[in-house]
Parts: C-alpha cells; sequence; structure tokens
C-alpha cells in the first residue's frame, strides 16, 4: 500500500487483560474510549482504559493507542501492514486489533518515541 495514513494517538492509557475462557464479561470493560473482546479456546483478552481495571485482575499495563483515521473496505490490501513495518523496523512490539471500519495499533508508552518518529519517516501523519 503507497497511500500514507492519518492516525490519531488516542488519549489515556491502555490494559490488556488475559481472563480465562467463559468467564462472564466484567462490568467494568464498557466505558469512555476504545474497548475491546477476543476469545479463543485458551484465553479470553480484554483491551480497555487501564484505569478501569482492578488491580487483581492479569494484566499488561501501559499500552497507548493508534488509531488509523481512515475507513477502509476488507479487502484492501496493506493497510495494517502500511503501520506494522515501520514499527517493527524500528524494534516497537504491538498489540494490532480491528473493528468494522479500522484498525487499532497498541504500543508501550515506554516506545512511544521511537514508534511515532517511525511512523512519521514512512510518510505517515500522527495526530493527538
Amino acid at each position: 500500500m503507497a497511500k500514507k495514513l492519518n492516525i490519531r494517538l488516542v488519549e489515556a492509557e491502555y490494559a490488556i487483560t488475559r481472563l480465562n475462557v467463559g468467564t462472564p464479561l466484567p462490568s467494568w470493560l464498557p466505558g469512555p474510549g476504545f474497548w475491546a473482546v477476543s476469545s479463543s479456546r485458551e484465553e479470553m483478552t480484554l483491551v480497555c482504559r487501564a484505569a478501569r481495571v482492578p488491580s487483581a485482575v492479569q494484566s499488561s499495563l501501559g499500552w497507548r493507542c493508534l488509531r488509523i483515521e481512515e475507513h477502509f473496505a476488507f479487502d484492501i490490501p496493506g493497510v495494517l501492514s502500511a503501520v506494522l513495518e515501520p514499527l517493527s523496523k524500528a524494534g516497537v512490539g504491538v498489540f494490532a486489533t480491528s473493528t468494522f471500519s479500522t484498525d487499532y495499533v497498541f504500543i508501550l508508552g515506554s516506545d512511544l518515541d521511537r514508534a511515532l518518529a517511525a511512523l512519521g519517516e514512512a510518510g505517515h501523519t500522527v495526530t493527538s
């Protein structure tokens, strides 16, 4: 994909949380900001603002959210890789997820400056 993307750095710190399969969705999950649930045979993963997650819940904290502002059809190739490739080359680990309309890429806050520089060098525009 040759197109350069508009990406927004979403306010707030996020948590990526692991629960056992079959656990009812907790009441603290829904709320302001992005939140998501995915489940497999092995685990259920929740993503939401870190401030809502109780300290006793197994979580990885300190994630920042990058939202691709454009909306693409599902079959347009290379949208997510246009973001992931420069981050990978810069040594930035990611957690990515999608909604019907767009993609979200989570990076650790400690990697934020390096990630923003890599995305800018790749020609993407990042705003907050």
